[in-house]
């Protein structure tokens, strides 16, 4: 079975040099790995791949199939050196179509959270305040993702140019990102504000806590928690409501949003807007479109229009 695991990390570096991440495959594979050796087991069959994937005591179903789909991929690789692989099939433990719906915040919503980030916290200092107010506003309106937001140094911040520098992001991609005028001035503000308070200091990252470090996902998931919760976008007891992922949903439905009203053909736009967003593929740009109501009534109201009897 040693086979097997060495197969696992050929693979793994395969799809690394490809510009793959693989984290949570890496943990999957193993862990399937050490399955098989304690059945010595010494070929993947698509009933082991089963048993193996269901092992956890898990409702959720598409949790189940992602671990058999992680499997799965592993086995069209391993079949080329060990014919005898079997290749479980994709309806063996079939994913469930999510309803899920991300929420659209409007402009008002938006308003009241920058507006609640600057209020004053009992213990709190200064740049706390203003390091969530300004990640908040350049979420909603660059529709960058949360952690390239929070992994920007001070060098990636070009504010003369009004281009911020996006390095090996989601797939290894790096980007450009332009940003307008006024959000270069917001910028320009955090940024004399940061360099008072670090007095002199040199630190890498452009967004910094209290601490003088780099602001982590999770305590900025719970600063904004806490602030959906008072401003009443959500319960108190609620484990379900907006996210910060939803600021970059928010922009991207809105630039489409525009170009229907302005007359624009969003589908000439989608390719700019994913090149933006730094989507690997225009299916996800899409998505936004099939998404979100507003825009499928706009969308429909423009063929609506386009086939309407001459007078």
């Amino acid at each position: 079975m040693n086979c097997l695991r060495a197969g696992v990390s050929e693979y793994l570096e395969l799809r690394r040099s490809l510009g793959f991440g693989l984290k949570k495959d890496e943990g999957l594979l193993l862990n399937f790995a050490e399955f098989m050796e304690r059945r010595h087991a010494a070929h993947i069959t698509a009933k082991l791949a089963v048993k193996w994937a269901q092992q956890p005591e898990s409702t959720d179903a598409n949790y189940l199939a992602g671990r058999l789909r992680a499997v799965r991929s592993f086995a069209r690789y391993r079949i080329l050196s060990d014919p005898r692989t079997e290749i479980p099939a994709s309806d063996l433990l079939p994913r469930q179509r999510s309803a899920f719906r991300p929420h659209i915040f409007s402009e008002e919503e938006i308003a009241r959270l920058l507006a609640a980030c600057l209020q004053r916290r009992r213990g709190a200092k200064p740049i706390s305040r203003w390091s969530r107010y300004t990640i908040f506003g350049l979420l909603s309106v660059t529709g960058m993702r949360v952690s390239e937001v929070l992994n920007l140094d001070l060098e990636d911040v070009d504010l003369d140019c009004g281009v911020i520098t996006i390095r090996n992001s989601k797939f290894g991609k790096s980007r450009l990102v332009p940003v307008h005028p006024t959000t270069c001035d917001i910028l320009k503000v955090y940024r004399k504000r940061r360099d008072e308070f670090l007095a002199g200091r040199v630190v890498k990252p452009f967004f910094i806590s209290p601490l003088s470090c780099r602001i982590t996902h999770s305590v900025l998931d719970r600063s904004f928690l806490r602030l959906s919760r008072k401003l009443g976008m959500r319960g108190l007891s609620d484990t379900t409501g907006p996210r910060l992922h939803d600021l970059r949903h928010t922009m991207a439905v809105e630039v489409l949003r525009r170009c229907y009203r302005a007359g624009a053909d969003p589908e000439r736009r989608l390719p700019a807007l994913s090149t933006y967003l730094g989507h690997t593929h225009l299916n996800y740009t899409y998505w936004y479109l099939h998404q979100n109501p507003s825009l499928m009534t706009e969308a429909m109201a423009r063929l609506q229009h386009r086939w309407e009897t001459p007078a």
